[in-house]
């Protein structure tokens, strides 16, 4: 299931801005920000917001030099909900 991919990618790279997820995905920006709305809402991924401070420090002249979806960063939330493993029992 391809909510389930986003989750597990953004484990396995750490973090990952919108255009990067919409292009590894193979979907437009806008589809991806309604899928990562669903972790969002869950708690599950946090966006990191960009500032000058941040912009600056990757040489950037401003922000607005960059495109909008390389400025939305998304990552695993540091608290994220924990699951509980099942086990089965024999029968």
């Amino acid at each position: 299931m391809l909510i389930t991919a986003i989750r597990d990618y953004l484990v396995s790279k750490g973090q990952a801005n919108l255009q990067d997820l919409a292009r590894h995905f193979q979907v437009q920006e806008s589809a991806m920000e309604q899928m990562l709305t669903f972790w969002l809402q869950k708690g599950t991924i946090e966006q990191i917001n960009l500032n000058d401070e941040s912009c600056s420090t990757a040489n950037c002249s401003d922000c607005f030099s960059c495109p909008p979806g390389v400025k939305k960063i998304y990552r695993i939330a540091a608290k994220m909900p924990k699951t509980i493993p099942i086990q089965l029992l024999p029968s």
